[in-house]
């Protein structure tokens, strides 16, 4: 067995040499978290330095997504209909193709009206950007139900499959995080009603 020979006390930092690394240690940290950290990760930046080096634009962007991911899009308008039209027999298979642009820090919300149990395929892509996306659906007015079946953050483009879980809309919301428009193309085909941008 190998004994490592004990350093000698003149080896050994002295507790003044211990105090003045930990300042120091200290001091670089401050240093960081007010230069880096802060401008990076919260969009925070008292010294302007962040601003210069691009940090505080990256931080804004972490902490609007943080928030978009809490919550939840909202229903942009409540659209009656009557008893009839939520009875009404399984309507044939019908396509439909709409081409939206979206402004800079903008949102949109398409949405497909369907039947439960109704099918519909789709893709979307973008042009000029990714953007953040949620596919819910939310049944009529006065149903109080919704529900959510994929979402993405800077996404440019998506395919599947549509299953409605309940009567009602079910469909896209896209928020453009970029600072030029983006160009959203979504194509369905199936079992739906219509499809509509909601307002």
């Amino acid at each position: 067995m190998f004994n490592s020979q004990q350093p000698s006390e003149n080896d050994l930092p002295t507790s003044s040499q211990l105090i003045k690394s930990t300042i120091i240690a200290m001091v670089v940290a401050g240093v960081l978290l007010l230069l880096v950290i802060l401008p990076a990760e919260y969009g925070v930046d008292p010294t302007g330095i962040g601003k210069v080096m691009g940090l505080k634009k990256m931080g804004e962007i972490k902490v609007s997504l943080e928030k978009e991911t809490l919550t939840e899009p909202e229903v942009l308008i409540d659209i009656p209909i009557d008893t009839e039209e939520v009875t009404s027999p399984t309507v044939e298979e019908n396509k439909d193709i709409l081409k939206v642009q979206i402004p800079p820090g903008e949102a949109i919300e398409i949405k497909l009206e369907m039947k439960k149990g109704s099918v519909a395929k789709y893709k979307w892509s973008t042009n000029n950007g990714a953007i953040n996306y949620n596919l819910h659906g939310d049944g009529y007015k006065g149903m109080h139900i919704s529900t959510t079946y994929k979402k993405g953050r800077m996404v440019s483009s998506d395919r599947g499959e549509l299953i409605a879980e309940f009567d009602g809309y079910h469909g896209w919301f896209w928020r453009n995080r970029n600072d030029v428009a983006v160009t959203v193309k979504l194509e369905a085909a199936g079992d739906f009603i219509q499809m509509k941008r909601m307002k």
